[in-house]
């Protein structure tokens, strides 16, 4: 079943874009754990109303395996040991905040990239289509076959994008947002900026 992009008649396929874009610097800025785990809560809350699939454990496995990697390198006081390893603070906090991070930024492009989104020039054309079809590949519905990665990958992009439907649909579904109005388009622009925006001056002045 096809899920509903909630945020469609709020936010033009470029202007989600360059939105999403914009957010990536005062996320990076946030540096603590608490905060910058509260980001990516409002990151995949507007992918999940954008009508992507979050795949949650995807999600967790991969902050797991980035904090065990950390938790070799001992930094900081020690908080635990389980036989020759020791579990310091420093290295598990580190760990967690990349894995953390590298999760927001997922989240973040699922809900930045749209099938409508048309960057000017042929470059911009191809790093949209680009950026669409890497999130369908994330997406979980088909999946990649070691065995045959080209040929599985190939038949993956040819049931989501058929060559005689590709053009005609992403220009109809341009053309229909071009002719929408957006009356919430700056509030809600506003308000995920500040929050960002806003955790990112609170964390360099606390």
């Amino acid at each position: 079943m096809r899920r509903v992009d909630r945020l469609g008649s709020i936010l033009p396929a470029a202007v989600r874009f360059w939105t999403g874009i914009s957010l990536i610097p005062g996320y990076f800025l946030v540096d603590r754990l608490l905060p910058k785990l509260i980001l990516v809560v409002l990151f995949a809350f507007m992918a999940k109303q954008a009508g992507k699939k979050i795949r949650y454990l995807y999600f967790i496995m991969m902050t797991l395996s980035i904090t065990a990697f950390h938790l070799l390198t001992p930094m900081g006081r020690i908080i635990m040991e389980l036989g020759p390893l020791q579990i310091t603070s420093g290295a598990l906090q580190t760990g967690l905040l990349k894995g953390i991070t590298l999760g927001g930024l997922v989240f973040l492009s699922l809900f930045s990239v749209t099938p409508s989104l048309k960057l000017p020039g042929r470059l911009g054309g191809l790093l949209a289509r680009m950026f669409y079809y890497f999130e369908e590949i994330l997406d979980g519905r088909k999946r990649v076959k070691a065995s045959d990665f080209i040929g599985s990958l190939d038949i993956i992009l040819m049931e989501i994008f058929p060559p005689h439907e590709l053009g005609s649909t992403r220009d109809q579904e341009a053309s229909a947002e071009e002719k929408k109005s957006y009356p919430l388009m700056i509030p809600f622009i506003v308000l995920i900026e500040a929050c960002v925006w806003g955790a990112a001056v609170w964390v360099f002045l606390t």
